[in-house]
């Protein structure tokens, strides 16, 4: 811990509180023997430890050696007993990463709940605490010969203004009362799409009203009312079938359904940015296909040519509501909810699927999704 001297007191640089220094009686875990099973491991699973540059810190600093971790302490009696010695009591980090498996009712390895849910495909922790998941936690396991999570992940800090939140600069911002005034889809859409997750990552309310004009309000929600609307005017408020596809068509579906594997690519690696700025686009694409196309202009001449349209334009705002569902879930539940989607087809395996349509059903009333914020002062 790194410590400056203050009137003879030692004062911590991260919290600012005093430090004593204290001997005690402790047992110990040989963590000194497990540096080069670490590596190994490391080495042998590349994506262990995400992002690249954590995984290099940690590896730095396995390298070096690792010393023995107290696992007990003397000095006070709250805490899980150290077995055949009451005087000690278990304490940090064991008793703490302990919590993942026994949560799951280990250790009783035939559990449903164990076996359903460990070894977990992934820890996502705060990069403070990498260390102890990507060294200790490990370590652990390995001695107890139990299963590795298949993924450390070390996220970022969310900064105020460039700068970490804290009281004492009051820029604090508070998640309850932005979720009160704008919305809790329209904010874990901005921190995801304006955060990288491995980094840092700075907010501010005056980006988070422009996020939610230009991709939400004016761009994502725009679109599902418009085309809506269009359906119910001029197609009974049904979907209609469509016999023939232009290339105009296939060229907007198939932009979207050929990446699909790497969306699926980005999303597995945490890569939630690049992937949520991958999928508006595709939002911005239909838009531009649904002016360029006009099915206004060519419902009387051609209606079977509007019908091909308006089926693509839905066809894309189902997929593009899927592929945000685990991002903003209240509001694309309810555009697949106004187009009669089943829920056991609200999967990205349904995007390459054309038959998700009851063609025969009128849609249900869809609400403003995303209000256009002008001016909340």
């Amino acid at each position: 811990m790194k410590l400056k001297k203050l009137v003879e007191k030692k004062i911590s640089k991260v919290s600012g509180s005093s430090v004593d220094w204290v001997e005690e009686d402790s047992y110990f875990f040989k963590l000194s023997s497990w540096s080069e099973k670490l590596l190994k491991h490391y080495k042998d699973n590349k994506d262990f430890i995400l992002p690249s540059s954590r995984k290099n810190e940690v590896v730095n600093f396995v390298e070096k050696g690792l010393k023995d971790l107290s696992v007990s302490r003397t000095s006070f009696s709250w805490g899980i007993p150290v077995p055949k010695n009451k005087k000690h009591v278990i304490y940090v980090w064991l008793d703490a990463l302990t919590n993942y498996i026994s949560a799951l009712n280990f250790p009783d390895t035939n559990n449903k709940t164990y076996k359903k849910f460990w070894p977990a495909n992934i820890h996502i922790i705060g990069k403070d605490i990498l260390r102890f998941h990507a060294i200790y936690w490990p370590a652990f396991l390995l001695a107890a010969k139990l299963p590795l999570p298949a993924r450390v992940f070390g996220h970022g800090w969310i900064l105020s203004e460039d700068k970490k939140m804290s009281k004492s600069l009051g820029n604090i911002l508070d998640p309850i009362e932005i979720i009160k005034r704008y919305g809790i889809d329209q904010l874990r859409y901005y921190l995801v799409k304006e955060v990288s997750l491995g980094n840092d990552g700075s907010i501010s309310l005056e980006n988070l009203k422009n996020c939610i004009n230009n991709d939400l309000a004016n761009n994502y929600g725009n679109l599902c009312q418009r085309v809506f609307s269009f359906v119910k005017k001029n197609c009974s408020n049904k979907i209609p079938k469509a016999n023939k596809l232009a290339d105009s068509d296939n060229k907007l579906l198939d932009h979207l359904k050929n990446n699909i594997p790497r969306l699926i690519e980005l999303m597995n690696k945490q890569e939630l940015n690049e992937y949520i700025k991958t999928v508006v686009s595709y939002s911005f694409d239909s838009n531009k296909y649904f002016n360029d196309s006009e099915p206004w202009s060519v419902k009387k001449k051609d209606p079977e040519r509007m019908n091909a349209i308006i089926f693509t334009i839905c066809e894309q705002i189902k997929n593009i509501s899927i592929l945000l569902n685990s991002i903003i879930p209240i509001s694309t539940n309810k555009v697949l909810e106004t187009m009669n989607i089943k829920k056991e087809n609200r999967s990205i395996n349904q995007i390459t699927s054309l038959d998700c349509f009851d063609h025969d059903k009128e849609l249900k009333d869809l609400d403003i999704l995303f209000n256009k914020i002008e001016d909340d002062n």
